[in-house]
């Protein structure tokens, strides 16, 4: 066996053709959702893990420590705001590129990771970051400001690589990894357990609004209580959400806008396609997804609260017709 250099471009593709390889000993498998291209600001590899949080693999290619940490982090922050579609644009020009046979983000999570596209929503995808820098060599200062990152919250961890071939007639390739930095640091020798928080209440959740959308959401509650008196509002870590017997409204808030999902009953909107309905932008998902409120529009300081009455209250209705 022997040791041998390894191009940083090769890398690369193993990584994004071997991605548990950088991750903890009980992930199984991720989704990868992207790979670098040239000239373009996107880190080397984007994956998905099982709770749907984004995987940021950076290779290190000689920069100095500074541009290092500070490139990795710059990839996170710009796909940090990335919703549901633009992952999927993104994963689907990536399947199409590699010749995967999966049809959208959703199919192909649901076909990683082993869970029915009903028992999932666009909403928990990309609600933390992941950072690996990986590199055949981790500077002393790289190391200090990976450390100093986690104990503010930041997941990151830096690998090293030792690249070693075998002296048989046909050579293979081993990599060995070294974990430098690693999250196990901040928890007493154990990667930490993936706890569910307790969901906010719905004034904590609104209170995170910028006033406007305070405003809109506080006016379209008392609207949706005229409905009838089974009307009941509450929130969870990522939405609000408007019921009575059934759902019929989730409310994502967005930077600038509410994002609100509808029961398809009473729409003509062809699959995957969008339509003005009641002077309002209505967007069908994908039948695939198999969520009981698909048809989605946005809500904004500018919008005719009138015309989003009458879309929920259509959604309203086709809970009540099916009691």
């Amino acid at each position: 066996m022997q040791q041998r250099g390894l191009l940083e471009s090769h890398m690369e593709q193993w990584l994004a053709d071997n991605p548990t390889a950088v991750l903890p000993e009980d992930e199984a498998r991720v989704l990868v959702i992207s790979q670098e291209k040239p000239f373009e600001n996107v880190t080397d590899v984007l994956a998905i893990d099982a709770q749907g949080n984004l995987v940021i693999i950076e290779v290190k290619r000689g920069q100095t420590p500074r541009d290092v940490i500070a490139q990795a982090l710059e990839y996170a922050s710009d796909v940090a705001d990335w919703d549901y579609d633009r992952l999927n644009k993104t994963a689907i020009q990536y399947f199409e590129k590699r010749k995967l046979n999966f049809t959208s983000l959703a199919d192909a999570y649901s076909t990683t990771f082993g869970i029915p596209v009903a028992e999932f929503s666009e909403l928990q995808f990309n609600q933390q970051q992941r950072v690996f820098i990986v590199g055949e060599s981790i500077e002393e200062k790289i190391e200090r400001t990976a450390r100093w990152l986690l104990k503010r919250g930041v997941s990151i961890t830096c690998l090293s690589y030792t690249c070693f071939v075998s002296n048989d007639q046909t050579p293979e390739m081993f990599i060995d990894f070294n974990e430098v930095v690693r999250p196990v640091e901040l928890h007493g020798g154990g990667y930490p357990k993936k706890t569910s928080p307790q969901p906010p209440t719905e004034d904590e959740a609104v209170g995170r609004l910028p006033d406007s959308l305070q405003e809109i959401y506080w006016e379209l509650k008392r609207r949706v209580g005229n409905f009838g008196g089974e009307v009941r509002t509450r929130a969870t870590a990522n939405y609000l959400i408007f019921e009575s017997t059934l759902k019929f409204a989730e409310i994502v808030p967005r930077k600038s806008c509410l994002s609100i999902l509808v029961r398809p009953e009473g729409f003509a909107v062809p699959e995957s396609q969008a339509m003005l309905v009641h002077g309002i932008l209505v967007t069908r998902k994908p039948d695939a997804f198999g969520w009981s409120c698909n048809h989605e529009f946005k809500v904004d300081v500018n919008s005719d609260l009138e015309a989003v009455t009458t879309l929920l209250h259509q959604s309203y209705q086709a809970v009540q017709a099916g009691k």
